[in-house]
């Protein structure tokens, strides 16, 4: 039985060209997203005593959208995020304000000020997440616009208590909801699913399919969008393949995928001499918008270090090596069975204050499941069917060409199944060196070849690619679906990668 139920509502979306519109044969909504800075977090610290510090030359940020809540209407700005599927924003008298952090940066949510708002009679909400950050407080609802669409009914919950300086849109599948994977809530086989921000634009006929578009465009760009209920033709170069998602927690009792998780079938290394597998071992992965950096087993991580000629700083905690040129066009290729993304050794690369480079990609050790953050999304056009749980993938393409929308009704349109679709991961293994992933190998463009790299233009940086964490979500990366670590105390789906441990508190 659902608790939270959205309520039926007229969207303007549907005369409104700035959000959406009818096509022949389907409807969409466009939401564009404003990447944003965060001047409190510029700096990456040793991870041992000392006085050196990693110093980015770009602010951190993460992809925002403004919302309007409540009568009079309130302004919020909060993370889009693929990798939770709560929106929740921050409320007034938050003892954190003021003393700890600044909360008008990003807007607060004053409920006694709304004469609309509504608390729903149900879970209270409780998120708290790998980074230390958290969110508490009670869900409700009120009026919600998002420019001239109308999300009112939309359930959202307002956190009275958190260190975060600003609330989250997540538009995962409704499965990763706190009141559905928190710990609580599976204890006491008390959970239950509702209607999230996708299943909300579904369900009250702004779009035929629940199921949306990521192009988080060029890093140098200050914005990107989102399409839910289609494809821009547009946005991408070369074959649009289809991957099925992971279903991790399979043995934990869950029917169908919980998150955004997929097989990473091998990582290579591209140059303008040569190609170099890295590996050919599978390992899980999650695309996740709402990190920054990228997450690997620390295996690749050295393998890809050892080609680089990188070696690892114990007092830094990162791999060190001399900074490429501006102009080195290295990158680094993502199989995912049949197909290749590729993405600029650049964007994840980060200078050092001593001159140096770091190798901006995360080691996971143990049974982890590896996080492809915002310096992998930015390079490809990712489309997430959540009605099929599949996710189709191709390589972004940056510029201003006219908009080539497709409606997405049952599958998506102009997207095959990759050629190794069934070709899934099973179990985890130790990451291993061998195996060939530019053999006979289609990639994203449709041809075959063993050194085609990607044709698009892209400003070259070795400084200004790569981003932190951010105060990340997502930066929890415990040994998923390893029961061995899971005590008697501490339920399984807890772990989620990348997301947070949820815990809700039934009354």
């Amino acid at each position: 039985m659902k608790v939270l139920l959205a309520a039926a509502v007229s969207l303007t979306v549907l005369s409104s060209l700035a959000v959406g519109r009818v096509l022949p044969e389907g409807k969409y909504v466009k939401m564009p997203f404003v990447k944003k800075g965060n001047s409190e977090s510029s700096v990456l610290s040793k991870r041992s005593s000392g006085h050196e510090n990693f110093v980015l030359a770009n602010e951190q940020s993460f992809y925002s959208v403004e919302l309007a809540i409540g009568t009079p209407s309130q302004n919020l700005t909060v993370l889009l995020d693929t990798g939770s599927a709560d929106l929740w924003v921050p409320g007034k008298g938050n003892p954190y304000c003021g003393s700890v952090m600044d909360c008008d940066q990003y807007g607060v949510f004053d409920k006694s000020k709304s004469s609309t708002f509504k608390a729903n009679k149900s879970s209270p909400f409780y998120a708290a997440y790998g980074d230390g950050t958290f969110a508490e407080g009670a869900f409700g609802q009120d009026k919600l616009k998002y420019n001239n669409l109308d999300l009112s009914g939309l359930p959202f919950a307002v956190a009275n208590e958190s260190n975060s300086t600003f609330g989250v849109l997540g538009i995962g599948l409704s499965t990763l909801e706190v009141t559905y994977s928190g710990k609580v809530a599976v204890m006491d086989k008390r959970s239950y699913e509702y209607d999230n921000f996708p299943l909300f634009l579904k369900h009250s006929g702004a779009i035929d399919a629940t199921a949306y578009s990521l192009f988080l465009n060029d890093e140098s760009q200050a914005s990107g969008s989102i399409l839910f209920g289609a494809v821009d033709h547009s946005k991408y170069e070369g074959q649009l393949y289809t991957i099925p998602l992971v279903n991790m927690y399979k043995s934990q009792g869950y029917q169908h995928p919980v998150a955004f998780d997929v097989t990473l079938q091998g990582l290579g290394l591209q140059t303008d001499k040569r190609n170099t597998t890295l590996t050919t071992t599978k390992f899980p992965a999650l695309l996740d918008s709402g990190t920054t950096l990228t997450y690997l087993p620390s295996q690749a991580v050295a393998l890809l270090a050892k080609s680089l000629n990188a070696s690892y700083s114990k007092t830094l905690g990162y791999y060190e090596y001399t900074c490429p040129s501006s102009d080195n066009k290295t990158s680094i290729a993502f199989d995912f069975g049949g197909f290749r993304i590729n993405a600029p050794l650049s964007d994840f690369t980060m200078q050092t204050s001593v001159g140096t480079c770091a190798l901006a990609l995360i080691p996971q050790a143990g049974n982890a499941t590896a996080i492809l953050g915002d310096s992998f999304l930015r390079n490809a056009y990712v489309v997430y069917d959540l009605d099929n749980y599949e996710i189709s993938l191709a390589q972004a393409k940056y510029g201003k060409a006219k908009e080539n929308i497709e409606a997405i009704k049952s599958t998506v349109p102009g997207a095959t199944r990759a050629p190794s679709y069934n070709n899934t991961w099973s179990t985890y293994a130790s990451v291993t060196s061998g195996g060939n992933i530019f053999t006979s190998m289609r990639i994203s463009n449709g041809t075959t070849s063993t050194s085609t790299r990607s044709s698009r233009t892209r400003k070259t940086s070795t400084t200004s690619s790569a981003k932190s964490t951010h105060k990340s979500k997502r930066a929890l990366q415990m040994a998923a679906v390893n029961s061995a670590a899971i005590s008697s105390s501490t339920l399984g789906l807890l772990l989620l990668p990348s997301l947070v441990i949820l815990t809700i508190f039934f009354s």
